[in-house]
């Protein structure tokens, strides 16, 4: 007698309708960012004619709020996470649409584009906290490392492509109104975030310690994870490289000889 199949079939986090939500969403609004990270510095160097100072200042401060990441996790574990998610997408996508409204009526400056790059790195740090936060409500503990696997895969073909298409979005049509597209990336995944359904379990607020508390605590277990602790440096040291690369570029490639 042919003996049968033991154990059920594992299930991926595909098939979860709220994780399909926010791959897509989370797809969308990394290729919305790339195309921005090309388009603002286009556009302060070959519009506004920035100097390598000023070009230096809107890459600092877009990563600036990245300083804040530990403020954003804690504020993700204490309320619900979805409204985060589109709150912080239509922050961006808000900001955004200031920039070819401005550039139509001749005001835009230097330093609306350096409000606007905070605004998207505050936005970003948020959303990130949040998205992150949500996803083990969204599969189950034997799907995560599927759906991070998903996520990662997505987020770098993501990139990539957005890249290519500010690239060409902002010779064909010019930076100001390249940005348009990455402010509708912003309202898509708004869209997807309203339209995507999961459980969400807080806990009592009385019952936890304060938000300073939450946030040390965090931080005195990665000082005692060494392979914790290793890979945030090397993501640091990433970090600071890639924004240093994001201030040459703009300004030596774009600016005539």
């Amino acid at each position: 007698m042919t003996g049968g199949v033991t154990g059920a079939t594992k299930t991926t986090a595909w098939s979860r309708p709220a994780f399909r939500f926010l791959l897509v969403a989370e797809s969308v609004t990394l290729s919305g960012a790339a195309v921005s990270t090309v388009a603002l510095p286009a556009l302060a160097v070959l519009e506004l004619r920035a100097s390598t100072t000023e070009v230096a200042a809107l890459a600092f401060l877009g990563q600036l709020p990245n300083a804040v990441a530990l403020f954003a996790g804690a504020l993700s574990d204490r309320h619900p996470k979805r409204p985060q998610l589109i709150a912080s997408d239509l922050a961006a996508a808000g900001a955004l649409v200031t920039i070819p409204a401005a550039a139509l009526a001749g005001a835009l400056t230097i330093g609306q584009l350096c409000a606007v790059a905070i605004v998207l790195g505050a936005a970003k740090v948020t959303h990130d906290a949040a998205a992150i936060s949500l996803l083990p409500a969204i599969v189950d503990p034997d799907q995560l490392q599927d759906a991070n696997s998903r996520l990662g895969a997505a987020s770098a073909l993501a990139d990539s492509a957005g890249t290519n298409a500010g690239a060409a979005l902002v010779g064909a049509i010019g930076p100001a109104r390249a940005v348009l597209a990455d402010a509708l990336s912003f309202l898509v995944s708004a869209i997807l975030m309203w339209r995507m359904r999961v459980p969400e379990t807080l806990t009592v607020s009385g019952a936890r310690p304060g938000m300073v508390r939450d946030i040390a605590e965090g931080v005195r277990y990665v000082a005692r994870q060494p392979t914790i602790r290793t890979v945030i440096a090397a993501l640091s040291t990433l970090s600071f490289g890639l924004a240093i690369m994001d201030t040459y570029w703009a300004y030596y490639l774009l600016v005539p000889a």
